[in-house]
């Protein structure tokens, strides 16, 4: 068979991979696709490289980390994104740091893609501090994509990067970390959360910390939630506000952390 129809024989297996369907094309060993995959990752094409890494992810062979790591750095975003997803697909922690690195990607796919796998992997403590410590970089870009890898964490721990992160000026960050200090539930966030609740600008803000307030607090946030509930200039805020004095009475009557939904 010449190269060029070799070429189209094996891009229809990959096709055929991503989309799930099946053509008329001879079935292959796993480790053999996955090892002709991670050749193309450097095919000229680029919509080859991106569908060559999308079906890494499905075949799911931890073979293929090393070539999916250096896909990460491709020319294209689209490839980049691509190889991010399928990384969080391979599960594997030791992937963990590159992910971090490319919460950092001047594409937003990218940065999203990054976010996302971060979560679907069981990260080692170092790698959840690395992305604490992306909070602290020069560009929103990069701190938001950081606030949305921590929240996707199946577990995150009260810090004090987030704790300083609460000062940003882009208000969608601060909102983002409440979101993780609401989700570490440590009772430590609980008066950081209460103070954002009564001074923070963005009505976002104010809305996400008496949620999470909802979430975390005690009858010794609510006499505050109260007040907010009353005099807050923003109607979303008020209803967030006496939905959280809601739940908590509704936690301590049953007393049990059972707790409604957002």
């Amino acid at each position: 068979m010449s190269s060029s129809l070799l070429h189209l024989s094996f891009w229809l297996l990959v096709c055929s991979i991503v989309a799930g369907c099946y053509l008329d094309v001879p079935p292959a060993d796993p480790d053999i696709v996955s090892a002709r995959l991670v050749e193309l990752l450097t095919d000229p094409d680029p919509d080859m490289r991106r569908t060559a890494a999308e079906a890494l992810g499905k075949i799911g062979r931890q073979s293929s980390k090393a070539g999916l790591v250096s896909a990460l750095h491709d020319r294209e975003a689209r490839v980049r994104a691509a190889a991010a997803l399928s990384l969080g697909r391979l599960g594997d922690r030791e992937s963990g740091p590159a992910l971090v690195e490319s919460l950092s990607d001047p594409a937003e796919v990218v940065r999203r893609a990054a976010a996302l796998a971060l979560g679907e992997i069981e990260l080692l403590p170092v790698s959840q501090a690395q992305i604490g410590a992306k909070l602290r970089q020069s560009d929103d870009d990069g701190r938001l994509a950081a606030s949305r890898a921590l929240l996707g964490l199946d577990t995150v721990s009260f810090s004090n990067e987030l704790v300083r992160a609460l000062h940003e000026t882009n208000s969608e960050i601060r909102q983002g970390v409440a979101a993780v200090l609401g989700e570490t539930g440590d009772v430590r966030a609980v008066p950081h959360l209460l103070a954002l609740l009564q001074t923070d600008a963005a009505a976002g803000v104010r809305s996400e910390a008496a949620f999470r307030l909802g979430k975390i607090g005690d009858d010794s946030v609510t006499s505050e939630l109260g007040k907010i509930a009353g005099t807050d200039a923003e109607a979303a805020v008020r209803e967030w506000a006496r939905w959280a004095i809601r739940q908590i009475r509704q936690s301590h009557e049953s007393g049990s952390g059972t707790q409604l939904s957002r």
